[in-house]
């Protein structure tokens, strides 16, 4: 299996500094089911890292919780390859995904709120004519 579709431990959000940096910074955007917290900070081994969290009062049963985490996971692991192509290479951006529903959601709809919050979380791209 290629590194470009694996999600190893070094690609996690797991050090508490990172958590505790990742949740003080102010960027943060709602992309339903997902509130999504991000952090630009100076380049380190990888260029994205990410964790997930699934609040026990949104789900009360921890394989409910389980499995929106596998979904999450999955469905970042399949198309982070397009926000790393986006991301500075003096930059590691960091990224959280906290779930909001009350309710199990399916993988399609996991799929679409991951590819939408890439999607805001890519740089805005310059038009050359405004150079002029």
């Amino acid at each position: 299996m290629p590194d470009s579709v694996s999600l190893k431990k070094e690609e996690r959000i797991y050090l508490r500094s990172e958590l505790n940096e990742l949740f003080a910074s102010r960027g943060s955007f709602v992309c339903y089911p997902f509130r999504v917290v991000y952090l630009e900070v100076p380049r380190q081994d990888l260029p994205l890292k990410m964790m997930v969290s699934i609040p026990k009062r949104r789900l009360k049963h921890a394989v409910d919780r389980n499995r929106m985490k596998r979904l999450t996971r999955e469905a970042y692991r399949l198309t982070k390859k397009e926000l790393i192509a986006t991301i500075p290479p003096d930059t590691t951006l960091l990224v959280g995904f906290i779930y909001l529903k009350d309710r199990l959601s399916r993988y399609p709809t996991i799929q679409q709120a991951i590819e939408e919050s890439f999607k805001r979380l890519q740089p805005p791209t310059k038009d050359p004519e405004e150079d002029d």
